[in-house]
């Protein structure tokens, strides 16, 4: 007997409440749903909202009837794997949530129920493939929340590789976007993962190559990302609460408007703080996952070896692709000697995008690197970008490139380049000149010989140069482990001054470099202990110290009045030192941001925005004759009315009078004026 909604939903009501009281209702509509179905089959395309409506109502009760409902899960996934194409869309969506249902219930088992929604992502319907991403995260996300389930993980692995490697591009892009979705929740964050996503760089599809590639590279989308332009779903951006609120939260209303408004809060900064942990993590994911490639040289390679044969690909993914190959190149350390060239042919001021390939190059070079593959591509680097005749911005990002380059190798440096590099430290722009600044900076610390002597600086060391192709640094000690075993020695010993000794006049001289310098007496600290947070924190401050030191000595400390004055100067000097040989020593795991190397030069405005400068502040002026301008400009005023209208003293009146009347004899009375009436009558 057909019901109604209304009337399913009581009986579903009742269902829950006395399953057995209500046996022969529930076995009467059962029969009826299979009655449906049958004829469901004959035209699967049609649309039933009876069929509809027994699909849900059975999905909510099939836990009280286990017997009786046994197929039921397995019908609903044979009529959505056979006929999804063809289905009615509210049809096929009442079937996913029936399934989603049980399974969120433990009546469906998730090996059985995500393949199927893996490759119900070829359907085109975007309501859809958001429900299943949704599930499917959750899914994956809630079966491994207290545990690892090794055994899930490692079955829904084998089949989302399978979707990459063998089903085009519909049945590799939801797989790929499954897997870099579960990465970026820290659920799936193995070697395994890693590299099933590699694999999928080089699939045919160039949609989902680049997916993977923007994977690697950090710019993942949000949750998504790869399935398609219009399935990506991000989370709306939450703001912090403002001062007003936090003011109403905790003083206005009553206790309990006041403890709804704080539990409001709360959530809210929970939110933020959860964005914020996101985006910091942004960064480091794409390296993270760099650094779990299993064969990093195969892997470049094969890449490197696509972008050479991409010609009629887009010009974006041909960029991405050679933005990967340099990160894989630098952070593994690899020897791609045909990349270089192939960067080089592109060094050109004009082309498109030449800021991310200059980033892209300069992210491919180490120190393992031989000078003579680079000695080309600097070359060409200086004579595109650095020239009198280059715009200042050119000039400016050709230097800020030289720099990181050879910040990352600096034996391609040579002498005659660099001093002709260095003559722009005093060039008309101030970009260029403190772009030219800085490769001087950099050489005064790693070889200041190749530099003039008036570049080098005041206590330049001329001995200190770049280790040599090949050869390797081997620190014996941590580095300022001397400097804090000295210290804790000086107070074992009662001798520890306030400043523990460093940059104070007890003559104490101490090593700028916190590398070198005696070990101390008797086994190493850190042989002896483990070092904790604080001891790490002391020997950097110690190392600073140090630094400070070295830099008074260096311009000129002599005495206390002088000190003073040098001390602020040293200290910043330690800061910037310290700074750099922390990016030195990590400069080839840094990315090299794009925008970084151009400087800040103001946009050259076009013909359209000259003019309106030109025009601007024009309103209302008149180019008339100059008496007319000057009467508007006075609001119609002339000297004469102003004049007259002026307060003037008396001995000044009487005599403007005395002037107009003619100038009347003493004693007269009239003056001129009778004067002229009497000559006008004799006349």
């Amino acid at each position: 007997m057909a019901r109604n909604g209304v009337e399913l939903l009581m009986l579903q009501g009742n269902i829950k409440r006395d399953p057995e009281g209500y046996t022969d209702e529930f076995q009467l509509q059962l029969r009826h749903y299979h009655a449906c179905l049958d004829i469901f089959k004959m035209k699967p395309s049609k649309e039933s909202r009876e069929f509809s409506e027994l699909v849900g109502f059975i999905s909510q009760v099939v836990g009280c009837y286990p017997k009786e409902t046994e197929g039921f899960a397995a019908e609903l996934m044979q009529l959505l794997d056979t006929h999804y194409a063809v289905l009615d869309s509210g049809l096929r969506q009442t079937l996913v949530k029936a399934l989603i249902l049980m399974r969120n219930r433990g009546q469906v088992e998730a090996l059985e129920l995500l393949p199927l929604f893996i490759r119900l992502f070829r359907c085109p319907d975007k309501a859809l493939r958001r429900l299943l991403f949704r599930h499917i995260i959750a899914d994956v996300k809630g079966a491994n929340q207290r545990q690892r389930n090794d055994r899930l993980n490692r079955a829904l692995q084998n089949f989302l590789y399978g979707c990459l490697g063998a089903e085009g591009e519909a049945g590799a892009k939801p797989a790929l976007a499954v897997l870099t979705e579960l990465w970026r929740r820290q659920v799936w964050r193995d070697a395994r993962t890693v590299n099933v996503i590699a694999s999928a760089a080089f699939n045919e599809s160039s949609r989902v190559a680049l997916a993977a590639v923007k994977f690697f590279l950090g710019q993942d989308e949000a949750p998504g990302a790869g399935s398609d332009d219009e399935d990506d779903d991000p989370e709306e951006r939450v703001a912090g609460p403002s001062k007003a609120e936090l003011y109403a939260a905790h003083k206005k209303g009553t206790a309990s408007s006041k403890k709804k408004k704080q539990a409001k809060l709360k959530r809210v900064m929970h939110t933020v703080k959860k964005q914020a942990r996101r985006e910091r993590a942004v960064g480091a994911e794409g390296f993270a996952a760099i650094q779990l490639l299993h064969d990093p040289q195969t892997f470049a390679e094969k890449l490197f070896a696509r972008l050479q044969r991409s010609g009629g690909e887009r010009f974006e993914a041909r960029l991405a692709m050679a933005a990967l190959v340099s990160r894989v190149v630098g952070v593994h350390r690899l020897l791609l000697v045909n990349f270089y060239p192939f960067l080089q042919r592109y060094l050109q001021p004009h082309q498109r995008d030449v800021t991310q390939l200059l980033a892209a190059l300069v992210q491919a070079c180490h120190e393992m690197v031989p000078p003579e593959v680079l000695a080309p591509v600097l070359r060409q680097l200086v004579d595109a970008f650095v020239h009198d005749r280059a715009r200042p911005e050119v000039m400016t990002l050709g230097l800020k490139t030289v720099r990181e380059l050879c910040v990352r190798s600096p034996l391609v440096m040579t002498p005659e380049l660099l001093q002709d590099l260095a003559l722009y430290k005093k060039f008309r722009n101030k970009e260029v000149a403190s772009a030219a600044r800085g490769v001087i900076g950099l050489f005064r610390e790693l070889a200041p010989a190749l530099l003039e002597k008036r570049d080098r600086g005041r206590g330049a060391d001329v001995t200190v140069t770049p280790l040599a192709y090949g050869a390797a640094a081997v620190s014996a000690r941590i580095p300022g482990a001397e400097l804090l075993q000295a210290a804790e020695a000086r107070e074992a010993a009662g001798l520890a001054s306030e400043d523990e000794g460093v940059g104070s006049d007890d003559g104490e001289d101490h090593d700028p470099n916190p590398t070198s310098g005696a070990d101390g007496a008797g086994v190493p600290l850190e042989h002896g202990r483990i070092l904790s947070a604080e001891d790490f924190a002391r020997m950097r401050e110690l190392r600073h110290k140090a630094m400070v030191s070295a830099a008074m000595r260096k311009h000129g400390l002599k005495s206390a009045s002088k000190r003073g004055r040098l001390l602020a100067a040293a200290e910043e000097e330690a800061d910037e030192a310290l700074a750099a040989q922390d990016a030195r020593a990590t400069a080839a795991d840094r990315r090299v941001d794009p925008a970084a190397l151009e400087g800040r030069h103001k946009g050259r405005a076009n013909k359209e925005e000259r003019l309106a400068r030109v025009h601007e502040g024009r309103e209302g002026r008149d180019f008339g004759a100059a008496a007319a301008r000057k009467k508007q400009k006075t609001g119609g005023t002339s000297n004469k009315q102003k004049a007259k209208r002026k307060n003037m003293p008396l001995a000044a009146r009487a005599a403007a009078v005395r002037k107009r009347t003619g100038g009347a004899r003493k004693g007269g009375k009239g003056g001129g004026k009778q004067f002229r009436g009497r000559a006008k009558g004799v006349r």
